[in-house]
């Protein structure tokens, strides 16, 4: 057997989205997966739950190295923390540009962070 003709499972999402999620991110760095159970959500209640979560396989081994670091580097990124209104000292989630309640701009500077 060559090695692109082997396959191995990378990763067990929690739902379709994730998956999709984490196979668009590999493949924008060149890694080939393919997902499974990707149909299996409309068999809610007559499947086992455990069968029907989608996982993503890594079709060439020799990716696997790098699909691994590029997935723990997704799950390990630095998010945006909370912040509290200067003017209603309210708190916002790190997602908030704008206070929710009295729409304030947030002041917070740090760069290179996502939501």
């Amino acid at each position: 057997m060559t090695e692109d003709l082997n396959s191995i499972k990378l990763y067990t999402a929690a739902d379709i989205i994730e998956a999709q999620i984490l196979q668009k991110l590999l493949a924008s760095e060149g890694i080939t997966t393919t997902l499974k159970n990707e149909n299996l959500q409309t068999g809610v209640g007559e499947l086992p739950f455990v069968e029907m979560w989608p996982e993503l396989w890594l079709l060439h081994l020799r990716d696997l190295d790098r699909a691994r670091q590029l997935l723990n580097e997704f799950f390990n990124r630095n998010t945006a923390s909370d912040w509290v209104c200067t003017i209603c000292n309210e708190r916002n989630p790190g997602s908030f540009d704008i206070c929710w309640a009295c729409t304030e701009t947030s002041t917070d500077d740090e760069d290179n962070l996502t939501a």
